[in-house]
């Protein structure tokens, strides 16, 4: 701060209009209406303004003036603070703790399914070769219960086709305690930095600046300057003593391969299938047992379908393998950011 020097006895004739303080015999003096008369504005520092902030040692060479950064773990229940009314400029917005690998939901398949025979074909040969077919399908979803077909007719048949049952396919599936919408983010911790406006030069201690900060500080909240050279990770000064390295950047590349289901193995599937001539499964015309192997043919004569009916003598539909749910790729943080910390949350006062 620069005063102005006035002899001793100069200050005592202006007692009543000046503020002085005395060293060693000699007055320095001003007035609160206007403390740097005569003088350049860079010559002059206001004695009467108080600093509205925290009064902290400068940076040294290589690091920016000291702001308020926040550092924390967030999440959707505890959201990145807000910077505060007393320094309400963002400057950074950074995060942290960058993990190397992530985990991927494991993958499953659906149990596959013996399906009934959808229905059967009468022929009018005996060889069931398609002359003259006439399709005799089963319900949608048929559980083998007794069924009258739609084109039952009493009608002679030389033959009749007896479909073979199938398997249903695999679906994939995600293991419902490891079920996830995406990926989480790869860092865990987040940063803010905020600054605001506050006369440098108000503190009272001319070894400090004075830097807009609210008092006290918030939790998890500390005054920190960054370092502004690039390369490696700086030597943290006394007053500043604990290194934060974050990150404002990152390509994030990470991924789980989809998840899919490999070909339905070790099926048995075997089913009887009876036929009858009334339309109430009261009459049997006939009963075969088809694999999936392949269909039957039932020959004739006079064949006179009205009604059928199936039940599982052997219902072992077999597994899918799944595949996929492999993590891949990366989170890569970008150039660091290093910051030099207070190592408490108490800022000097003014």
């Amino acid at each position: 701060m620069t005063m102005r020097m006035y002899p001793f006895v100069i200050a005592l004739a202006f007692a009543g209009s000046f503020a002085g303080c005395w060293t060693d015999g000699a007055a320095q003096v001003y007035t609160c209406d206007d403390p740097c008369y005569g003088l350049n504005e860079y010559e002059c520092d206001d004695p009467c303004v108080a600093c509205e902030g925290g009064c902290l040692p400068p940076p040294p060479l290589g690091f920016g003036d000291p702001i308020l950064l926040w550092t924390g773990e967030a999440t959707d229940e505890a959201p990145v603070p807000a910077c505060p009314a007393e320094a309400p400029e963002l400057v950074f917005e950074g995060y942290g703790g960058f993990g190397a690998e992530h985990v991927c939901p494991t993958c499953q398949c659906t149990e596959p399914s013996c399906e009934l025979p959808p229905g059967l074909t009468g022929s009018a040969s005996a060889t069931c070769d398609g002359t003259a077919p006439t399709s005799f399908d089963a319900p949608a979803g048929w559980s083998g219960a007794c069924a009258a077909p739609a084109a039952a007719s009493s009608g002679e048949l030389g033959s009749l086709l007896v479909h073979a049952p199938t398997v249903s396919g695999c679906a994939p599936a995600i293991e419902a305690a490891g079920a996830q919408a995406e990926l989480p983010a790869p860092w865990s911790v987040r940063a803010r930095g905020c600054a605001g406006s506050a006369g440098k030069h108000t503190c009272r201690e001319p070894s400090t600046m004075c830097v807009a900060a609210p008092t006290p500080l918030p939790a998890g909240s500390a005054m920190c300057v960054r370092y502004l050279r690039p390369g490696a990770a700086p030597e943290c000064p006394e007053d500043y003593p604990r290194l934060r390295e974050l990150y404002q950047e990152y390509d994030d590349t990470r991924r789980c391969t989809p998840c899919g289901c490999g070909p339905v193995e070790g099926s048995a599937c075997t089913a009887l299938v009876s036929t009858y001539e009334d339309d109430g499964c009261g009459q049997l015309l006939g009963a075969e047992t088809v694999t999936l192997a392949g269909p039957k043919c039932v020959a004739g004569p006079e064949l006179r379908l009205a009604s059928m009916d199936a039940l599982w003598i052997k219902d072992e539909p077999g597994t899918c393998a799944p595949t996929g749910g492999v993590a891949v790729g990366e989170a890569t943080p970008g150039r660091a950011a290093f910051f030099c910390c207070q190592s408490g949350e108490v800022i000097a006062v003014p």
